[in-house]
């Protein structure tokens, strides 16, 4: 019984049709065109704000909750800089690059 179902097992090995080699995606000519900077800016301000946390909370910074975020007049043209508070009353400052990566920038508690 053991044989037939080895021989069984086999047959079907045999049978199927060789994986086809899957080709790459070509890559998209309007990501790269993205600004991403502009994306965030044009974002409801609780969903800018939720951008705003992550991005705290992913550079190790304590905050709970963002209390406010405001532009910050004259930044750089590619990137947008924003100013959030946190529930802690602590500010950051957070780039957001054309290419989607935020640099969070915060003071140091004496």
């Amino acid at each position: 019984m053991r044989t037939m179902a080895v021989l069984a097992t086999a047959l079907l090995a045999v049978a199927c049709k060789p994986a086809q080699k899957a080709e790459a995606p070509a890559p998209d000519a309007n990501a790269s065109a993205m600004n991403y900077a502009m994306e965030v800016a044009a974002l409801p301000k609780q969903a800018r704000d939720a951008v705003f946390f992550r991005a705290i909370r992913d550079a190790g910074l304590p905050c709970q909750t963002i209390v406010s975020s405001n532009p910050m007049p004259g930044a750089p043209a590619p990137s947008v800089v924003w100013r959030a508070q946190c529930e802690d009353k602590a500010y950051h400052l957070i780039q957001i690059q054309p290419s989607g990566s935020a640099v969070v920038t915060s003071r140091t508690t004496p």
